[in-house]
């Protein structure tokens, strides 16, 4: 592990550390309150052993962002004891490092105001930041997008705000279509709800300069506005040049149950995004080698570390910890760490929060249009 940290530092000297990180959950709210009653969505877990902020801090620090800020909305908790220090991600550091920030709320407490205010209560972090430029995305849409090539494009084109755009193949509720003028200039920003018939959806992600971004902070909060697409980017588009980027690597959005669990199942088929990172930097938990007992069948599955299975296993993804007892059978699904599936339980087209007991004999059968969740630490 020491050796990964020395030879990421090495990696991240050799690039221009001209950007700070800013990732935005303010945008994030009440997506997928299935998986999100008790954790936000940036601490979700995917893909067996990660949560979806992991992709974000990995594709930053890989690429030589050294200092990451985090401007949360709610339920921070889990996002906390997960991302501690930055150690992980080698931003455990006196200089930059990892900064996660509380939301800005009405004065009854109670009412998120938005993610402007988010950014001009925490103004100080941004002013007393070396970089001069800032990237500005969200936990998630993952993608891998190069910001240093990003960063060098928003210089070359001379543009005031740079906005990374894609094509997206299929149906988005979430992703909100773009329009492109002379020279891939922005002139338009819709709505939620991209579909194949739209040419490119936004993916959520912008570079700047620091003290452009700050003038228009300031210049909109003052104006009573909340929201950073809505009070600054939109209003913009006939004044300022915001250009767009074009990323053609992939793209995951995870903003509901169907969403959560299509993306899973696409890892399946090894199309996730997960293998186009070399590497992706987590919480480390140690524990030990998942067990294949006597009897037990598993076929096309993702399994983590530290899971004992007896039964059978097909088409599914099992988090760390996971029990499969004898006779059971898990198909088309995905079980979160320390969730046990007991003697002769079924359980197909479903999702299951951490530490579930599915008790022997139950059956949980979904959909592949409409897979159940069962809650966390539920016993059915």
């Amino acid at each position: 592990m020491l050796e990964l940290k020395k030879d990421r530092r090495k990696e991240a000297l050799l690039l221009t550390n001209d950007l700070l990180g800013v990732i935005n959950l303010g945008t994030e709210e009440g997506l997928f309150p299935e998986f999100t009653g008790h954790r936000n969505l940036a601490s979700v877990p995917f893909s067996g052993r990660y949560r979806l902020i992991d992709f974000t801090l990995t594709n930053m620090i890989t690429q030589g962002i050294n200092q990451v800020g985090i401007f949360t909305l709610d339920k921070y908790r889990s996002l906390m004891d997960h991302v501690g220090s930055g150690k992980e991600w080698d931003l455990d550091r006196s200089q930059g490092g990892l900064h996660i920030f509380p939301p800005a709320l009405k004065p009854d407490g109670e009412a998120y105001l938005g993610d402007l205010a988010n950014f001009s209560m925490h103004r100080e972090h941004f002013v007393r930041s070396k970089q001069p430029y800032v990237v500005i995305t969200g936990s998630n849409v993952l993608t891998t997008i190069d910001f240093q090539d990003m960063l060098k494009h928003h210089k070359s084109m001379g543009a005031d705000i740079t906005l990374a755009y894609t094509g997206h193949e299929q149906k988005c509720g979430y992703c909100r279509p773009i329009r492109l003028g002379e020279n891939d200039r922005v002139v338009g920003i819709s709505e939620r709800g991209f579909s194949p018939d739209d040419e490119y959806a936004y993916t959520e992600t912008i570079i700047m300069s620091k003290n452009l971004f700050l003038r228009l902070v300031d210049e909109a909060t003052s104006r009573g506005e909340y929201d950073l697409l809505d009070g600054v980017i939109r209003p913009q588009l006939h004044r300022l040049h915001v250009h767009g980027y074009h990323y053609t690597g992939k793209m995951q959005v995870i903003h509901s149950v169907l969403s959560y669990y299509n993306e899973s199942m696409r890892l399946l088929r090894h199309e996730g995004i997960i293998y186009d990172f070399p590497h992706i930097y987590t919480k480390i938990k140690h524990e030990p080698p998942t067990r294949y007992l006597k009897g037990s069948k598993v076929n096309e599955a993702l399994v983590a570390n530290g899971c004992k299975i007896s039964g059978e296993v097909q088409n599914s993804i099992l988090f760390r910890g996971v029990v499969i007892s004898e006779h059971a059978r898990v198909k088309n699904s995905i079980i979160l760490s320390k969730s046990i599936i007991e003697e002769g339980a079924v359980v197909e087209n479903a999702i299951l929060d951490k530490e579930v007991v599915v008790k022997r004999g139950q059956v949980i059968r979904g959909t592949v249009d409409e897979p159940i969740v069962i809650g966390k630490r539920t016993t059915v």
